[in-house]
């Protein structure tokens, strides 16, 4: 067998896939990154979860220890090759389930159930061994691997197996051991206890049952005087409620009287009422027309003012345009600078004369013509500067005047027409709404219509209150209906004759449950004349017992003599491997080895006599001579079968220094050419 993924949701495995090679596998993990996590999820993807067990307050349980620190149920997958053919197994933890309680193994290739393998024996099936036989063989812990020789004897005696009666000592051994125990136990779990906690559980039963019976004769007799109390308190409750009743009726009708009186009078004052909305809609209009209103005497006022005007303000624009045309001159006003003129002419002559090349400039003869007149040109610019055409100001733009003048009469016409066509709007939509509310108003009459929405909304006020009067009427109408009247004393003494009524039905029902409770405890008790028989038959089991345990110490001192032709068969082929295992791991420095009839271990140097036991090794040496052992015994007592199991090793090289753990991997690789090896480790080498 060997093991090819595993992913789970364990501990602080947050369910990445980890995968497993042939031989030697070696997983680099940080302290506290999850090695002993792994080691453990492999055993429990196995062997399952044993979730009876309970959390002490030296150890937790698997479920707690490991419980998946991503949140996620616990659970898991593991590929693994068996019989060559490769399997998958699922441990899930199911809603409302016990952790890694729903199990399944099916073929890769094919997806088909493999029936062989079972939550319950899958590990054993799969390594040979059981889940205990698992974790002292193929898991190595390297915090627990230096074990006492009588835990490494007990160990072996439990993993190894033959065909014959002779190897069979361990199991018979613990066989007995679990006979022993079942019967004698330890405090109070063996069989002889539990017989003498159950003859004192039946003596206390028919104790018990003397007191139950007991106690029903004392209910029974207090029945007739409880009952006769019943029908006394129900008499007086009776009468309490008829005189009760008749005042109910009387209430009620007065009640039903003032609440039709208060619906006619609702029905008088609705014919009366005016909306609210209405009378809103009439203040909110009322503002609007009297603005719309007085700006539409505004725009009116201004537009005759401008028709009387017009015709007299465009004669007055005309006179005054015939006036200034009359008095209007032109004046020019020309100013000559006489030295300008001057410069001006004789540069001119200058331009000529070179033109005409009279006077020589030299190399310049060319330019000069131009250069003489653009001075000419500007001298004479500079002697007209400053002339200027003097004309008297109008008062005022005739035409613009005109275009105002009439765009003013325009406008008027306009904000007359606009005002005009909001008012009508206005007025006929508040005319609408003063219809409404009553014909007689009038949107021009303010005085009126304010005094006719105050005695509306009084109006209304009123109809709101007789409303909430006739509510309540209805509502003190309703109560006495559902409910039980006016509180008064006939009321409290109807109260006090029905609560004193229950009180003595409690009381009689009290007594008939007290003996119903009695009676269902003498039947789960049990009839007397049983439980005295069964007493009988716990003394015989008892004496039974005793003679059981006597006989299985003579057995267990019979088997005894097994011990040593077991031990002598089985530790020459672990002392030979071990030896082998601890040459390699100290690089030859102890070649020798010898394993006694008591399993205890002692190693020898080469040329040297002197044996040395593990009180005299070095701290590094022993966990070197316990490794060797550990590995011997896993070979010799595992590998039985044509399938190997494979070797799980947590950290087996704590407290190695950096040649023993080189030793350590050399060892491990040659292990490695024939089973499975997985080293969890902190160190890189």
């Amino acid at each position: 067998m060997k093991f090819l993924t595993a992913q789970g949701h364990f501990g602080v495995l947050d369910g990445r896939q980890i995968r497993f090679e042939d031989g030697l596998n070696v997983l680099y993990l940080p302290n506290e990154g999850g090695k002993t996590t792994l080691c453990n999820f492999l055993r429990v993807m196995l062997y399952g979860i044993n979730t009876s067990k309970r959390d002490t307050r030296n150890q937790l349980s698997d479920k707690t220890r490991f419980r998946p620190v991503d949140g996620n149920p616990m659970s898991g997958l593991l590929q693994l090759e068996w019989k060559g053919r490769e399997i998958i197994i699922s441990r899930q933890t199911g809603k409302g389930t016990a952790p890694m309680q729903e199990f399944s193994a099916v073929y890769a290739d094919t997806g088909e159930p493999c029936e062989e393998l079972t939550a319950k024996d899958c590990g054993k099936i799969l390594t040979g061994v059981s889940e205990e036989g698992f974790q002292s063989s193929a898991m190595l812990d390297g915090q627990d691997q230096a074990l006492s020789a009588e835990e490494l004897e007990q160990r072996m005696l439990e993993l190894s197996t033959s065909g014959d009666n002779a190897a069979a000592y361990s199991s018979a051994i613990s066989q007995l051991d679990q006979w022993k125990n079942a019967l004698r136990g330890t405090g109070k779990r063996g069989r002889y206890a539990a017989v003498e906690q159950e003859l004192d559980d039946i003596n206390h039963a028919v104790s018990r049952l003397d007191d139950l019976t007991a106690q029903i004769a004392a209910y029974e007799a207090q029945i007739p005087a409880a009952e006769k109390n019943v029908a006394d308190a129900e008499q007086k409750q009776q009468e309490a409620t008829e005189a009760f009743t008749l005042l109910f009726v009387a209430k009620r009708e007065a009640a039903e009287r003032e609440e039709r009186q208060a619906r006619d009078k609702l029905a008088e004052l609705r014919e009366h009422l005016v909306a609210d909305s209405l009378l809103n809609e009439a203040e909110t209009l009322a503002p609007i027309y009297a603005e719309a209103k007085q700006a539409f005497d505004a725009a009116s006022a201004e537009l005759e003012e401008v028709t009387e005007n017009y015709q007299q303000w465009q004669e007055d624009i005309d006179h005054t345009e015939e006036d200034y045309s009359q008095s209007s001159s032109s004046i020019s006003d020309i100013h000559i600078r006489g030295w300008s003129m001057a410069v001006a002419i004789a540069l001119g002559v200058l331009a000529v004369v070179s033109l005409l090349g009279l006077v020589p400039f030299g190399p310049l003869t060319a330019y000069m013509p131009y250069v003489f007149s653009v001075l000419a040109v500007v001298f004479l610019i500079v002697t007209f500067m400053g002339s200027t055409q003097t004309l008297d100001t109008p008062p005022m733009d005739f035409d613009e005047e005109r275009v105002k003048l009439h765009k003013r009469r325009q406008q008027a016409i306009a904000r007359v027409e606009q005002t005009t066509e909001k008012l009508t709007h206005i007025q006929d939509k508040f005319q609408k709404v003063l219809r409404e509310m009553s014909p007689e108003l009038c949107a021009d009459d303010s005085e009126e219509l304010v005094v006719f929405i105050a005695q509306a909304r009084e109006r209304n006020k009123q109809y709101i209150a007789r409303q909430q009067e006739h509510e309540d009427l209805k509502h003190q109408y309703l109560d006495i209906l559902e409910k039980t009247g006016p509180d008064g004393e006939v009321r409290v003494r109807m109260n006090k004759a029905k609560e004193q009524a229950e009180q003595a039905r409690q009381h009689n029902n009290a007594l008939h449950e007290a003996i119903a409770l009695c009676k269902g405890k003498k039947e789960e008790i049990g009839e007397r004349s049983s439980l005295c028989a069964q007493r009988s038959r716990l003394q015989e089991e008892r004496e039974n017992i005793l003679w059981q345990l006597d006989a299985i110490r003579l057995a267990k001192e019979s088997l005894v003599q097994a011990h040593a032709e077991l031990t002598g068969r089985v530790s020459p082929q672990i002392n030979k491997l071990a030896e082998q295992y601890l040459r390699t791991l100290t690089a030859e420095r102890y070649t020798a080895m010898q394993l006694y009839t008591d399993l205890e271990a002692t190693c020898r140097r080469e040329n040297s006599a002197v044996e040395m036991d593990r009180l005299r090794l070095s701290t590094g040496t022993r966990d070197q001579l316990y490794l060797a052992l550990r590995l011997a015994v896993c070979k010799v007592l595992l590998d039985k079968t044509d399938e190997s199991v494979p070797l799980i090793l947590d950290d087996p090289f704590v407290n190695y220094d950096d040649q023993r753990v080189a030793c350590g991997m050399k060892l491990l690789r040659e292990i490695a050419h024939e089973r499975q090896v997985i080293l969890l480790t902190c160190r890189r080498p």
